[in-house]
């Protein structure tokens, strides 16, 4: 399936951005992702909410893309991580949150500060090139919802150890699946 299928449609819903994923017409979605705006009602089925984490609630995924709602309780933070070389798109559907650059320094182990920025309803970042790890941190007042749309499902990722300064493989898995709770 090719990555460049151009189509005009504009999406706005939930439904319409799955079938535009779904179709190949990936260029359609990533030319629309701060236009985009998913009534909260469309994500009501999906939506799923922990204490103690963030939650991973797949929406929709093929062999080609994967589309998943993080639900966030104020405070809550990755660790920082990369995307196995996938490119990822995060656009937040309500809240804030501070994304953090980095670069790892191989021969010293440590993380490298690139940069940071805060991330506001409707906004868009992405993680294009494989260099790059990052960590999210939701800095709002109460709880925050983002939408992240992977060009190819990722089953595990790379996540930096503080305190032993490594980088560890971790299984990635969801706290629901198409609006049912695992």
């Amino acid at each position: 399936m090719s990555f460049s299928k151009l189509s005009k449609n504009h999406i706005s819903n939930l439904s319409e951005l799955v079938i535009s994923l779904q179709r190949g017409e990936y260029e359609n979605v990533l030319s629309q992702t701060e236009q985009i705006d998913i009534p909260i009602e469309d994500l009501l089925p999906y939506i799923n909410w922990k204490a103690e984490r963030y939650t991973r609630n797949c929406v929709a995924r093929d062999e080609y893309f994967e589309l998943i709602l993080l639900c966030w309780e104020k405070g809550q933070k990755t660790a920082i991580h990369c995307h196995d070389e996938q490119e990822c798109w995060v656009k937040v559907i309500f809240g804030s949150f501070a994304e953090v650059i980095y670069t790892h320094d191989e021969e010293a182990g440590e993380m490298e500060y690139e940069s940071s920025e805060v991330l506001s309803e409707n906004e868009v970042t992405s993680i294009i090139e494989s260099k790059f790890f990052h960590s999210l941190e939701n800095v709002n007042s109460g709880r925050s919802m983002s939408l992240h749309l992977y060009m190819r499902p990722i089953a595990k990722c790379r996540v930096y150890n503080k305190q032993t300064k490594q980088l560890e493989m971790k299984e990635l898995s969801y706290d629901s699946l198409s609006g049912k709770r695992l």
